[in-house]
């Protein structure tokens, strides 16, 4: 058994995830899949379109074997802690042989460079990444600054070289790559990295124009045009079956706009203060949270009024979802930065069966089939599953079938089995 794990959100599975699937199946000759996927709550600081459930059952009827949830703290995080803790996940199963990541760049040598730049932080990098963040540069921004300043006082790089660095640093899928390259190195991880070369679709892109659309562009027409035209080229019919089964049930779309006034009372009503012990409110933005919450009066218009050089737009969607869920600080110091503690089992196939066993067997962490058997051994194991069962109550509330806002669902809903 040779397994590759994938980290994903599937939002929804479109034909661009499919592709990857494949390709990655190819290039690291694995014969069985794990994909580690987001719950209900996602990097960017959203919601997902359709429950975790649905989505991880897409992935299986389309060539994943077995999918596990990433848990929320992780999940609704900066792109270093969403990776450090999915990576993790997988080499806490001590089944994966390989991960397979796409990116925009395909070369695989510079972008472990990279990511072994950040790791081992030069000393002269550290500097420059100061200097740049003193300007009031965002960090994203000041960090790619300083890996190209560092690279080009150390590295007899010809300008085509920095050029194509500069370039990699620059593009999403490339930082998640990054991230997932120093999560590797950091935990000396025997998993085998590869990546794929992302085809057509960029990651922000709106077009539909394509077999291949990126998540982003579905997402937009969908929440655009509450309609499901145009969708079914650019997803696999499997996929789109439980897309469209889903709405006609109307256990779909969530999204963002549904969340707003919530979000903005729960600004409104807390003083500055208090929003100051959510995750990643530092430096004074709980004023600007408070401030602007009382002059927007949509979560649109908040991230318009908070942004800056040094916040992005994506950052502070992240906020919100953490003063939603009630994720503060202590947590995120407490048990952020650790191993999940867990494996939740969302979906599987019979092959996925197979890696279960193995699993069972080498895993350093026990694997969760139904929520209402287990018992934590631990206080993170403990606290942990609180959050992700509080975020799909949560969650659920936003759900238009009224049938659904009053169940707690991780009680009711079991890991879907898929016999192909």
């Amino acid at each position: 058994m040779k397994i590759l794990g994938l980290v994903t959100e599937y939002n929804p599975f479109h034909n661009g995830h499919l592709y990857h699937l494949n390709k990655s199946k190819e290039a690291t000759g694995s014969t069985h899949t794990i994909a580690v996927m987001s719950g209900n709550f996602l990097q960017r600081g959203e919601p997902a379109l359709i429950h975790k459930w649905a989505r991880a059952e897409m992935a299986v009827r389309c060539g994943v074997d077995l999918v596990i949830e990433l848990p929320t703290i992780y999940a609704c995080a900066t792109a270093e802690f969403f990776a450090l803790g999915s990576v993790s996940l997988l080499n806490e199963l001590n089944s994966v042989n390989s991960i397979c990541f796409g990116s925009e760049s395909g070369n695989l040598k510079y972008l472990n460079d990279i990511a072994h730049i950040i790791v081992k932080s030069p000393k002269d990098y550290n500097e420059k990444l100061k200097n740049f963040l003193n300007e009031g540069k965002s960090f994203p921004a000041s960090r790619s600054l300083a890996i190209i300043e560092h690279l080009k006082s150390n590295n007899n790089l010809h300008e085509n070289e920095i050029l194509e660095i500069e370039k990699i640093i620059k593009s999403p899928n490339n930082i998640l790559a990054i991230e997932y390259l120093k999560a590797l190195i950091r935990l000396d991880s025997p998993i085998t990295p590869y990546t794929i070369t992302r085809i057509k679709a960029g990651y922000h892109s709106l077009s539909l124009d394509e077999s291949i659309a990126s998540a982003t562009a579905i997402r937009e027409h969908i929440n655009k045009y509450n309609s499901l035209d145009k969708i079914k080229s650019v997803m696999p019919e499997a996929s789109f079956e439980i897309l469209n089964n889903l709405f006609k049930e109307d256990l779909g779309p969530v999204s963002t706009n549904d969340l707003s006034q919530s979000i903005m009372a729960i600004l409104r009503r807390e003083d500055p203060s208090n929003l100051k012990r959510f995750f990643d409110v530092v430096e004074g933005l709980e004023n600007k949270l408070h401030s602007c919450s009382l002059k927007s009066d949509s979560l649109e218009d908040l991230y318009t009024c908070v942004k800056s050089k040094r916040y992005t737009a994506t950052r502070i969607q992240r906020i919100c979802m953490h003063i939603l869920l009630n994720l503060t600080k202590d947590m995120a110091v407490d048990y952020g930065q650790a191993p999940p503690p867990y494996a939740r089992i969302l979906a599987f196939n019979n092959k996925g069966r197979e890696i279960l066993r193995l699993c069972d067997k080498q895993s350093n962490i026990p694997l969760i089939n139904k929520v209402s058997l287990f018992k934590p051994e631990s206080l993170i194991q403990q606290e942990l599953l609180k959050l992700d069962i509080k975020a799909t109550n949560i969650y659920s509330l936003f759900i238009k079938n009224k049938k659904y806002r009053n169940q707690q669902l991780d009680y009711l809903i079991n890991p879907k089995y898929v016999n192909l």
